[in-house]
């Protein structure tokens, strides 16, 4: 991989600053730029379940984007309806016989999804959101191979009174620590993090001369974003945010896109796990407006922020659709296996209960991350909004 130092800068961060303006253009370019995310996301999500259910000769009767009444619908040489509805926020595939609240008996027909076994018409189920994992790989790859934006570690702002007050100075790059290249400021963070009241001898960039400095990290008790608690080096300085391309080979681009998907894909699994034993509050969790509001907000750094965005959304789609509650496919998922081992399907009154729990618990979470949103940008009151406002401007 080769580095090359560039402040990046594409048609889509230039767009995002040319609405900014025009009345109501950041806004507009939001939306719009949101509906389109969230429509192939969704698009690729239910692809997965069509082009499963066409493998196992599965109908489908329709496949639809958005809710609502069509806007644009025509029928393909399989007699199945595409359509795109005025509402855009979701979407289905209809399968022939498939219906949540009414398991079908077993079917002979033709095309029937009860004709289908246990197994097939899990494979169905599963196959859309391992779409959007497989989109979220693609996504990152198509990332790397256009480069990967890294932070270089230029020293920002310094806090007084901890180590490198008074060492290193705003500006410095640090090249080296005992003697071992940093590229970037991750690598830096990694190493003065690890060593904790260890002297480090930094070698650092200052003013077209490398200088040695030696800072001795302060051992301090940090508590991550998942209520973890670990002993850590800190030495009081922040990055200056300064960006450099890291241009991968196809297979540095590969082994790139694959580690991003699994550290995302973990990220997701451990946020939901700490999120279920209470160790991270529910008021962490972001609705519909805040994700519309973060897409903004990427595309203002242009495609490579928006592609990471897009593909930790579509991960996070992946795993949160498997999750084992009615209405998600992970809840029919957990419906097939009960039937492998009864040789039955569950009865339809027992179905009906679970989905209605289901529904009322995702209506709740859709509830509380929207109100979660409000409060974020202080929609309650004037009190709020400058509550907001202040304490973004004191944090660093």
């Amino acid at each position: 991989m080769n580095p090359v130092s560039a402040e990046p800068t594409d048609i889509l961060s230039r767009l995002a600053e040319a609405a900014q303006m025009l009345p109501y253009g950041a806004f507009l370019f939001t939306t719009v730029l949101f509906i389109l995310v969230l429509s192939l996301l969704i698009f690729v999500h239910e692809w997965g379940h069509y082009a499963a259910a066409r493998s196992v000769g599965i109908t489908v009767q329709r496949f639809a984007i958005g809710f609502g009444r069509p806007l644009v619908s025509w029928v393909d040489k399989h007699n199945t309806r595409w359509q795109i509805g005025w509402i855009p926020l979701g979407g289905y595939v209809q399968m022939l016989g498939q219906e949540d609240l009414k398991p079908s008996k077993k079917s002979q027909q033709s095309g029937h999804y009860m004709a289908k076994t246990a197994s097939q018409r899990a494979w169905v189920i599963s196959a859309g959101p391992l779409a959007n994992l497989v989109l979220g790989f693609v996504i990152l790859l198509m990332v790397m191979l256009g480069g990967e934006h890294k932070m270089k570690a230029e020293v920002g702002a310094l806090v007084p009174e901890m180590p490198a007050a008074g060492v290193l100075q705003q500006g410095d790059v640090v090249s080296h620590i005992n003697g071992l290249p940093i590229a970037s400021w991750e690598d830096f963070q990694t190493t003065v993090t690890q060593n904790t009241g260890t002297p480090l001898v930094l070698g650092v960039q200052r003013a077209g001369a490398l200088v040695n400095l030696t800072v001795t990290p302060k051992v301090v008790e940090h508590v991550d974003v998942f209520g973890d608690t670990h002993t850590v080096g800190r030495i009081g300085v922040s990055p200056a945010g300064t960006t450099f391309v890291v241009n991968h080979s196809v297979g540095g681009a590969v082994a790139a896109a694959a580690a991003k998907t699994y550290e995302f894909t973990a990220l997701t699994l451990k946020s939901l796990w700490k999120l279920l034993i209470g160790a991270i509050g529910a008021d962490n969790l972001t609705g519909p407006l805040g994700i519309a509001n973060l897409t903004g907000q990427t595309a203002s750094s242009g495609f490579y922020a928006l592609g990471m965005f897009m593909a930790v959304i579509s991960i996070n789609l992946f795993v949160v659709n498997l999750f084992p509650l009615p209405v998600l496919d992970g809840g029919h998922l957990v419906f097939l296996a009960l039937e492998k081992l009864r040789g039955r399907p569950l009865g339809e009154r027992a179905q009906e209960i679970s989905f209605r729990v289901g529904l009322a618990c995702i209506v709740g979470l859709f509830l509380l991350s929207t109100f979660n949103d409000i409060k974020r940008f202080g929609w309650l009151s004037p009190r709020a909004e400058s509550a907001t406002a202040a304490t973004a401007g004191t944090q660093r």
